[in-house]
């Protein structure tokens, strides 16, 4: 298993205040009465729109500080808990790799089961594990089925790992020499290195520089006894937040969010990672390295994710990368790819744009996109822009709430970001959003001469951009009625 890839103690604990619920989508009682008597529907018969299912949050907190969001899905015998921790590579910066090392070892062995036996105990139990570790989290899941005889073990083995880890330290070598391998890919990596580039420019110091697995001389410092203090603070109850989605009684979400808050560390909450200082003025930095491809970014400093205006930004992200892309890609074939979008880290908004292009044109791509950047800060999008992007997100928004993961992936950035307690509530905010309002949140926000650059590829004498084509027939991407050879 790729970790980076993305028993109980004392009595249970008391759930503290009123449950939190919000209505996520309204069903039809009319439309889910007609599912249920009509087998198949005439095609010449008036469609009926298809109802959304009723998805409303319950939300509750331990009074050791554990915070447990759940929404029920009774569709299918089983369920997902995800159990995240503000343990991620930033809280040790100071320590770099410390995160990481203390993330892998952790289903490493606990009370009678080395790492082989816990993972094929989740497999005779039909459980499905996951871990991941960003800059600002570790993340943890757990899918088993919801009868008791299988849910039951499955999430006392889950709890152990979390809560009471053997850490062994034989297995440190191991984990490190793993660690090892990662940054050796990350150096080969030319787009990962113009991001890590172009971070340095934007947090100069800080701890989103830094590479998730930390560094050589970090890793090679790192004692089991720092582990095991880093575990007992980063992964303490007041530390976590759990989402649970599924087949589950509220009731029984209750007790699993308790058992598993019960296992861990007692503690409060870490210090929440500060936020980087902006540059005084932007960056630019032109690295060589041998490629076919010049590696193009470009950022400036964003809003955090629960800032009022993420939303109407995000919307002008999506504007702005399909003027990009029938700009660059279609009209002057200067790119397959390109995009526009805003970072969700904890402590720091970034709007980056990032492409690939030929390297005697990366200068003038460049500059293409601050031009492009300029005239839509000052001008705004159109209305049929607005009107488009609001269209594709009503007609795909119900399509991201149709497993329980997706419904898990939305609930854990509701508890993480201190959302409202409604899951479409993105989406809402989105389609009421006109154009003055968008168009004010870009300007109140951004700026056209913030932008820090950097261009990661080989020297080259540099060209002008070639002439867009006038006519979307000769474009990179075109049906065309001959049949070619794959």
């Amino acid at each position: 298993m790729d970790k980076f890839r993305t028993g109980m103690k004392g009595a249970w604990l008391a759930l503290a205040g009123v449950v939190l619920s919000g209505q996520a989508f309204t069903a039809s009682a009319a439309t889910m009465a007609a599912s249920q008597t009509a087998a198949l529907q005439s095609l010449n018969e008036p469609q009926v729109e298809s109802a959304h299912r009723s998805l409303p949050i319950k939300g509750y907190k331990t009074l050791s500080g554990t915070k447990i969001l759940f929404i029920r899905t009774p569709g299918l015998p089983m369920f997902d808990v995800h159990v995240s921790f503000a343990a991620g590579s930033a809280h040790t910066s100071h320590q770099p790799g410390l995160a990481a090392l203390t993330f892998s070892l952790l289903n490493e062995g606990v009370d009678g089961k080395d790492l082989n036996a816990i993972l094929e105990s989740f497999d005779q139990l039909g459980a499905r594990l996951g871990m991941g570790i960003t800059q600002d989290q570790a993340r943890f899941s757990l899918r088993s089925l919801s009868d008791e005889a299988r849910r039951a073990p499955a999430l006392e083995l889950f709890a152990q790992m979390l809560g009471k880890p053997s850490l062994p330290e034989q297995s440190l070598p191991v984990a490190k020499s793993q660690l090892l391998h990662f940054l050796d890919n990350e150096e080969q990596s030319h787009g990962y290195q113009a991001d890590q580039a172009l971070y340095r420019l934007l947090s100069p110091g800080h701890g989103y520089e830094q590479s998730v697995y930390g560094t050589r001389v970090g890793l090679a410092a790192i004692t089991r006894d720092q582990v095991q203090d880093f575990h007992r603070k980063a992964y303490a109850a007041g530390n976590a937040m759990i989402t649970l989605v599924g087949d589950l009684t509220e009731d029984e979400a209750q007790r699993i969010g308790v058992q598993i808050s019960n296992a861990l560390p007692l503690g409060p909450a870490v210090a929440t990672i500060k936020s980087p200082d902006n540059p005084a003025s932007p960056g630019f930095l032109q690295l060589q390295r041998p490629s076919t491809q010049a590696y193009v970014r470009l950022a400036q400093p964003g809003v955090l994710r629960n800032s009022p205006d993420f939303v109407a930004l995000q919307m002008a992200n999506q504007i702005f990368t399909t003027r990009l892309m029938h700009e660059l890609r279609e009209r002057r074939g200067l790119t397959y790819d390109v995009r526009a979008g805003l970072s969700v880290r904890q402590a720091q908004g970034i709007l980056a744009v990032e492409l690939q292009t030929r390297p005697e044109l990366s200068d003038g791509v460049l500059a293409k996109i601050k031009e492009m950047y300029r005239d839509f800060l000052t001008h705004g999008p159109t209305q049929k822009e607005l009107d488009d992007t609001k269209a594709r997100l009503a007609g795909s928004a119900p399509l991201n709430s149709t497993t329980n993961a997706q419904i898990v992936s939305q609930l854990r950035d509701i508890g993480v970001y201190d959302l409202p307690l409604e899951l479409d509530y993105s989406t809402q905010t989105a389609l009421e959003l006109n154009l003055e309002s968008v168009k004010n949140a870009l300007n109140r926000h951004l700026d056209t001469e913030r932008w820090s650059a950097v261009i990661l590829g080989p020297k080259t004498d540099q060209q002008p951009l070639p002439a867009p084509l006038e006519s979307e027939a000769n474009a990179i991407c075109r049906a065309t009625d001959e049949i070619v050879a794959s």
